[in-house]
């Protein structure tokens, strides 16, 4: 990093770099040996060294990030799998740190400017991390003393303060960058000196300098973000301020201003006096926003000529091609099988942030803040405006803010959505529109799609809406234009998501038109086209695989899949359009049934390639993006098992190819290195075991104890599946405790930290995991319904977080199940009730408001249930044989435990429990 040329390497390291990277050294430092073989240097060197200073800038981030967060040494996996074996964190010795501060203090000056900013991004953050953290202690402040002039580095925050009234702009500039990447941490040398900060930060207000206008508004954006205290006491002159920088005439500096008001938006908590003091510009502020949402005319040129490009017989940009990345399934938990998809927000299909997406967010973040009647009348006038004008760029940009305030200002709109709706139609299908004009529209009706939903089920509304909506945007799913295409096609999928079985009338058009662009679309609009389906299926569900309409649109997709496959079975669109099969596979149900073999070979095709490539590529790192096609594939067989239950096992025994080592496969997938492999495969196998038991009998010894090795909480998904698919099996093992007898006494020891509230990582923290304690809760009390006696024996220990976990499942039979194993475990054991705490009424108290929790009404857990009008809903009559079974415990427990305990318990008790527990439990 410190080094301006490879000419000042010593000479060792580049022979070593070069036998090391011998492509990388030669395009770094070959001119070097050109130069010494020809007198004249001219240009040959300037592509080298620009990659040189690449490759500083990169070197200086990388050892910030190592200096923050100190690497483990190299750890044996013996180690990784004993926790107390893991050796400490590098450390530095005193030579080193002192060579490396020397070298960063050395690099604030440089010439680069990236480097630069590493260098000060590493001080700032190294520095005040090292007071907390051992192994940093090197580089605390008070270390840095004999390195800066022989002053203390605290001197350093006034000699850059005293560089911002510099005359040269270079100096200005980079001492304001510095200065900024203080804010964060924010060091005592510059909390000391903030009002010369803020007065430096004025004084710069209205630099000549648009780069040093720029840093002055990102140093007061840091200062809102991180300590809004500051803010504060000049919020009424930095709002004013940040009020003419949004619309000043340089791009970068109305930017970094916009974030401001993004961020005020954003803040956890706001002054009521700084809230007052920016709605009183929202009159000036607003405008200044839409106008920002128009596509600067540099920008309109180009997108002019990339229209163009973008006609359907065009060839995807790489820009246009996203990172495809698997959403895994989570099973056992409330919002059970995928995690959640972003949120319908990308008015825009490229990454850049700009000015325009700034000013759209900042909008839309403003109007969720203040809400419609502080938002609307400042805004109506210019929106009406511009949403008239004949310049349909200006048009396009105040529908672009008509979608940004869908949110904050829905109910106050609707009175105006029966005239804006049509006129977003007509844009949208209007054959003269602008594709950005077609695109944004198209979005916009997205976020209005409740509105839609709200008027079917209004006595006065029009019942014609979602016909009309889902016939304008079928007619865009085909325009000749890839980003209508995109915008159209996602705008249906969040328009399904709103409307659900309302689309059930227009399936048959729907399905035609998206199986006609299966042929069309190219990559980026396939990936949405992919997800469309998949949403359509979730949401509208078991219609979309009623009939004919499933062979209206599987054959094109197993088709494509062949064809991409065929291609390279690599190919990164696949795992979308896996995804979505799975997602049909279960809405169609037995219906699938004539495409369902196709698809196992397909899927076991897929993972038997993965596998090979593995293999036989020994030095090749095996990581998540080269094992997603394992995984997109064992989701895929897992929704071929919810969608055809108990038949999927005459499917797999209908596979010659592939039906023979199916189990051989469960149990390898089991035992591989990537714990996302393992999570998909552990849902599999509980979905398995609920409907084709028969499949998994052959390696259940493996595939259990490769589930109970990967409950580990470093790793939260994987280790809630393999918890959710041991609980499964213990459901089909019944009374037989055969299979689980070698397994018991080690998957209790690993289910108890769980209950206790304990698991940590390799860092010794704490792990929280969203549903992993009621799992365990779920599968401790199956595990005790196939043979109390392996839970009993340990049962005192977490009696209590046991109790605190049942009371939070969700899934009534799962709760049923982890209740039964309860009570079990309890006759089994009387007195763990004894020894569960210090404090025996206490244990008993934990043990009723788990009784209790069946009685509450779904989140209403108020002091009015407990002390007002009686509320609690009866016992569930499904589960009465479980009713009568808690009956029985707590009468055993109040003769247990004696009258005058009895009476204790039952003072603390509210007065609508009281009458419950006597009315229902007879005590």
């Amino acid at each position: 990093m410190a080094c301006a040329s490879p000419e000042l390497v010593p000479i060792e390291d580049l022979r070593a770099w070069r036998d090391g990277d011998t492509e990388m050294f030669t395009r770094c430092c070959g001119w070097m040996e050109h130069h010494a073989n020809n007198n004249n240097n001219g240009n040959n060197n300037e592509s080298a060294i620009r990659l040189w200073n690449t490759l500083r800038q990169m070197a200086g981030l990388s050892l910030k990030n190592a200096l923050v967060t100190p690497p483990l040494p190299f750890t044996t996996q013996h180690a990784l799998n004993n926790k107390h074996l893991l050796p400490k964190r590098m450390t530095l010795s005193p030579e080193a740190a002192a060579e490396i501060k020397t070298s960063l203090l050395r690099c604030i000056t440089d010439t680069e400017s990236g480097v630069r900013n590493a260098a000060s991004t590493a001080i700032a953050r190294c520095c005040t991390i090292a007071a907390g953290v051992d192994e940093m202690k090197a580089f605390s402040v008070a270390q840095w003393g004999e390195l800066v002039a022989g002053s203390s580095f605290n001197d350093l925050t006034p000699a850059l303060l005293g560089m911002l009234s510099n005359p040269n702009e270079t100096l200005r500039k980079e001492a304001l960058a510095c200065l900024n990447c203080l804010v964060g941490p924010m060091p005592g040398s510059l909390v000391s000196r903030m009002n010369d900060y803020l007065a430096g930060l004025s004084g710069l207000s209205s630099d000549p300098s648009p780069a040093v206008r720029a840093l002055v508004c990102q140093g007061i954006v840091s200062l809102l973000n991180k300590r809004s205290e500051y803010v504060k006491p000049y919020i009424a002159s930095i709002a004013e301020f940040m009020l003419r920088a949004t619309s000043d005439a340089d791009e970068t500096v109305a930017l970094e201003a916009c974030e401001f008001w993004l961020t005020f938006a954003s803040l956890d908590e706001a002054d009521d006096g700084m809230m007052e003091c920016v709605v009183g510009l929202f009159p000036r502020l607003l405008p200044i926003l839409l106008k920002g949402m128009v596509y600067p005319l540099e920008k309109i040129e180009e997108l002019m000529e990339v229209n163009a490009l973008d006609e359907d017989g065009g060839v995807d940009r790489v820009q246009d091609l996203a990172p495809v990345f698997h959403k895994s399934r989570v099973k056992g938990t409330a919002d059970d099988d995928e995690s959640e998809s972003d949120e319908d927000d990308d008015f825009d299909d490229d990454n850049e942030w700009t000015l325009r997406k700034c000013s759209a967010a900042s909008l839309d973040a403003l109007a969720g803040l203040y809400g419609a009647a502080y938002t609307l009348p400042p805004l109506l006038p210019a929106l009406q405006e511009g949403l008239g004008h004949n310049d349909q760029w200006v048009r396009e940009a105040s529908i672009l803010a008509l979608g940004a305030i869908s949110e904050g200002c829905h109910e106050d709109l609707a009175q105006h959505l029966p005239q804006i709706h049509p006129f977003l139609l007509s844009q949208l299908s209007s054959p003269d529109s602008l594709p950005q004009l077609r695109c944004i529209s198209a979005w916009t009706i997205g976020r209005y799609s409740s509105w839609v939903v709200d008027q079917m089920n209004d006595d006065k509304g029009d019942k014609t809406l979602v016909a009309k909506v889902a016939e304008a945007l079928v007619g865009r799913i085909l325009d000749r234009n890839k980003k209508v295409q995109v915008a159209a096609c996602s705008s249906l999928g969040v328009f399904v998501e709103s409307a659900g079985e309302l689309m059930i009338p227009y399936l048959e058009p729907v399905y035609r038109a998206l199986a006609e662009a299966t042929k069309v679309y190219r990559t980026r609009s396939l990936m949405v086209l992919f997800d469309t389906l998949g949403v359509m299926a979730d949401f509208i569900g078991a219609s979309t695989g009623e009939g004919h309409i499933p062979s209206l649109y599987v054959p094109a997709l197993l088709q494509l899949w062949n064809n991409m496959a065929c291609n390279n079975p690599f190919e990164r669109a696949l795992l979308p359009l896996m995804e979505c099969l799975g997602s049909i596979t279960v809405a169609c149900g037995m219906n699938f049934q004539p495409w369902a073999l196709e698809a196992f070979d397909n899927s076991m095709s897929m993972i038997e390639a993965c596998n090979l490539v593995i293999v036989h590529e020994e030095e090749l790192a095996v990581d998540d993006e080269l094992a997603d096609p394992i995984i997109c594939s064992v989701d895929l067989m897992d929704g071929l098992v919810e969608g055809l239950g108990g038949n999927f096992v005459a499917l797999v025994h209908g596979s010659a190819k592939f039906g023979p080592t199916f189990s051989n496969v469960l149990v390898g997938l089991s035992e591989h290195e990537l714990p996302g492999v393992r999570m998909s495969l552990f849902a599999l196998l509980g979905d398995l075991a609920r409907n084709a038991p028969s499949l998994i009998e052959e390696g259940l010894p493996k595939l259990l104890l490769g589930a109970i090795s990967s409950i580990d909480p470093m790793h939260p998904a994987m280790c809630n599946n393999a918890i959710w698919a041991i609980g499964e099996i213990c459901v089909r093992c019944g009374d037989n405790s055969g299979p689980l007898n070698p397994h018991a006494a080690k998957l209790v020891q690993q289910l108890i930290p769980f209950l206790m509230g304990n698991s940590i990582d390799l860092d010794g923290i704490t792990v929280e995991t969203h549903g992993i304690a009621e799992n365990a809760a779920t599968a401790m009390g199956r595990l005790a319904c196939v043979n109390p006696n392996f839970v009993a024996p340990d049962v005192g220990r977490f009696l209590h977080g046991w109790c605190t976990a049942m009371t939070r499942i969700s899934d009534s039979n799962e709760r049923r199940d982890a209740f039964q194993g309860f009570v079990s475990s309890l006759r089994a054991n009387p007195q763990s009730i004894q020894t569960a705490g210090a404090d025996l009424s206490d244990t008993i108290s934990t043990i009723l408001f788990a009784v209790l929790s069946w009685h509450i009404p779904q989140n209403d857990m108020s002091a009015d249930l407990l002390h007002g009008a009686y509320g609690f809903q009866p016992f569930p009559d499904a589960y009465s044989e479980l009713l009568n079974s808690l009956r029985l415990l707590l009468h055993d427990i109040k003769s247990s435990v004696g009258q005058s305990l009895w009476q204790q318990v039952e003072g603390q008790m509210p007065a609508n429990v009281k009458r419950l527990m006597s009315e229902v439990y007879g005590i």
